[in-house]
């Protein structure tokens, strides 16, 4: 028996010894474990992605409005250095109270050169911002609430013209962000 207790002990112990064979158990979790971080991983990238474009849509908006308020003022500039209303007449971008006005939102408006002026400066845009001053009306000082007597460089009592500027400023690219502002300037001549 004692060979028999030997026997049994060595064959004990070259089983601990030997491999056992593995099932796939610990492959299988690892594999899936490595599918979700991959799948966070993608979702995440995807994510500051996504994040990327809107701030960079945002960005490219507010320099087309930031380009459009610019061009309202160079419009406003260039209405303070008019010395009549003989050059409203329906021409680059100066339009006379019966004229008919162009539809701002057609991209044709703003591509033929007869129908709008251009401003001077670009203020960071991709092309620089398009106006249109259209002569609305005139106002009489002594008509109450519109009384804008003094307003602009010329002081004094007189009739007030007021006049609609239409501008359109674009963002930093080609395929960029599109602002159209609007604004009514009264000047005493």
């Amino acid at each position: 028996m004692h060979r028999k207790g030997i026997a049994m002990t060595n064959k004990n112990s070259l089983q601990r010894h030997m491999p056992r064979r593995e099932r796939g158990a610990v492959m299988v979790v690892s594999l899936i474990f490595l599918l979700i971080v991959t799948l966070i991983a993608v979702g995440s990238v995807r994510d500051t992605v996504l994040q990327e474009k809107m701030a960079g849509n945002s960005r490219d908006r507010n320099v087309a409005f930031q380009a459009a308020e610019s061009g309202v003022r160079e419009a406003e500039q260039f209405i303070e250095g008019v010395t009549s209303l003989g050059d409203f007449g329906d021409t680059a971008g100066l339009y006379g109270r019966t004229d008919v006005e162009p539809v701002y939102w057609e991209d044709a408006t703003w591509s033929d050169s007869s129908q709008h002026a251009v401003a001077a400066m670009s203020y960071g845009s991709y092309e620089p911002p398009r106006y249109v001053v259209k002569h609305v009306t005139d106002i009489m000082s002594d008509e109450g609430a519109m009384n804008m007597s003094g307003y602009g460089d010329n002081k004094g009592t007189g009739t007030v013209t007021v006049f609609r500027v239409t501008v359109r400023g674009t963002g930093g690219n080609a395929e960029s962000a599109e602002v159209i502002l609007r604004s009514q300037y009264g000047r005493i001549f």
